[in-house]
């Protein structure tokens, strides 16, 4: 098993309840890859800091509910909003419409025409199966064959950027118009999704599960390769170290396919989606202690008029000491003058907002700098990738079964996606060894019962 993230360590505990040996290599220093939850204090403000994926949907995500369900997590949910102010081309709208009266037609139009394309998704099967290759197209040229006003506009761009942390012009329509599938074909789920968590933290989830499949895990430890025959595949390690294996699980996120060499290579739909591995979200998640705001706030800008700005909402109500915002921003390297990670960047993304507020302290992880994420976040297709090579990205190569958020099915980059494909890559890999185990045992089958025959007759 190559990654311990939800993906990894579902894949390893599913074959391990079926009586396989399995060892999992992680190359961070923790087991949860995108997912990191850990205790901490901001400001006055003492709890479980989300920094990664954290979210769930209890009504539809299937998959991570049961595992919830199953190691007693409790899931409870963020304080409901007071305010939905918008934020676009600098001007603040207090809500409640997310546009102006004048373009209310425009949203209208093209609330229907997104839901209207989304529908044409089905979910639970690949995207290049669905002739949606029309819709394959830069987000930019989709919102501009909405043709609706600027605030219009300006909503639709934040969620499309949002689910993908780039520029319209760099991500696929494709992926944002599943995101609203997923959402079940509601643009106010879709707006409002950010609700319910785990009041332990979602690691303990990650941990529970590797610790239930007893495997043998080994952290700070990276592949460097991996190589397969007839007979079997060999793992090794950036320090060299050797492991044998009838079959691998490959639990990475796919931009970290490119830092592994493959022998023979992945197929070339496969390194077509890797492309040069630039594809993951620019996003930044902040939390933040922050003081004269508006109460319990859900506020939502356009990235591509604020800077970057995204959406900022309260997650804890602190009384008198204010409270704790959690915020995210899209941080990408082109954009000069992006806000950062420092105090004043954080300050500055929060003025975006709210010009008068004051923070008093944050936290966050930047996955920008992080290696073993693939640099960034969850992945952020270019046009025309996943509508052309979806199904390969999770097809079994040889020994070799991918599972990650990434390539998932239904729920595309979010870690119940995740669960998903560990599940299918356990399936795949137990047939995998069954059919072997059934094939190498008839010829000796047919050997043995050849020698007693030529006895008896002798």
């Amino acid at each position: 098993m190559i990654g311990g993230g939800f993906a990894g360590v579902t894949a390893c505990r599913d074959l391990a309840e079926q009586g396989y040996s399995v060892l999992l290599l992680e190359a961070r220093d923790r087991l949860g890859g995108r997912v990191f939850s850990e205790r901490g204090r901001i400001g006055d403000w003492d709890g479980v800091i989300e920094h990664g994926g954290q979210y769930v949907w209890s009504d539809k995500q299937v998959n991570v509910m049961a595992e919830i369900e199953r190691y007693g997590l409790t899931v409870v949910h963020s304080p409901w909003p007071e305010c939905y102010p918008t934020v676009d081309r600098g001007q603040y709208n207090p809500g409640p419409l997310p546009v102006p009266v004048e373009e209310i037609f425009d949203f209208e139009r093209a609330a229907h025409q997104i839901i209207s394309d989304a529908k044409r998704i089905t979910l639970g099967i690949p995207l290049d199966r669905q002739n949606l290759a029309d819709l394959d197209i830069p987000f930019s040229e989709y919102l501009d064959n909405l043709k609706v006003g600027p605030a219009t506009r300006g909503f639709f761009t934040f969620v499309g950027t949002f689910f993908t942390g780039r520029p319209t012009h760099e991500i696929s329509a494709l992926p944002p118009l599943q995101y609203v599938a997923q959402m079940d074909y509601s643009l106010i789920r879709a707006w409002g999704v950010l609700d319910e968590y785990t009041e332990e933290g979602i690691s303990t989830l990650v941990d529970a599960m590797a610790a239930d499949s007893g495997a043998d895990v080994r952290l700070g430890t990276p592949v460097a390769s991996v190589r397969q025959d007839d007979s079997g595949a060999t793992v090794t390690t950036a320090a060299g170290d050797a492991f044998t294996a009838t079959t691998v699980v490959v639990a990475t996120p796919v931009a970290c396919w490119k830092n592994i060499t493959f022998d023979p290579p992945l197929s070339a739909g496969k390194l077509a989606t890797v492309g040069d591995g630039n594809h993951n979200s620019c996003t930044i998640k902040v939390h933040m202690q922050v003081k004269n705001a508006p109460r319990i706030p859900f506020a939502l800008a356009n990235p591509e008029t604020e800077n970057g700005a995204a959406v900022l909402y309260t997650d804890s109500d602190l009384g008198e000491n204010g409270q704790l915002l959690t915020g995210f921003y899209i941080n990408h390297p082109d954009n000069q003058d992006r806000f950062g990670t420092d105090f004043a960047g954080v300050e500055r993304f929060l003025h975006a907002f709210f010009s008068e507020a004051e923070l008093v302290a944050f936290d966050l992880h930047d996955w920008n700098e992080d290696e073993w994420s693939g640099y960034g976040d969850w992945m952020a297709l270019p046009p025309g990738i996943i509508s052309k090579h979806h199904a390969e990205c999770a097809r079994p190569e040889g020994r070799l079964h991918f599972a990650t958020a990434d390539i998932a099915q239904t729920f595309l980059v979010w870690f119940d996606g995740a669960i998903e494909m560990g599940k299918k890559a356990a399936v795949d890999a137990q047939r995998l060894m069954t059919r072997e185990a059934i094939e190498s045992k008839v010829p000796a089958r047919v050997k043995a019962s050849a020698v007693a025959s030529a006895s008896a007759q002798a």
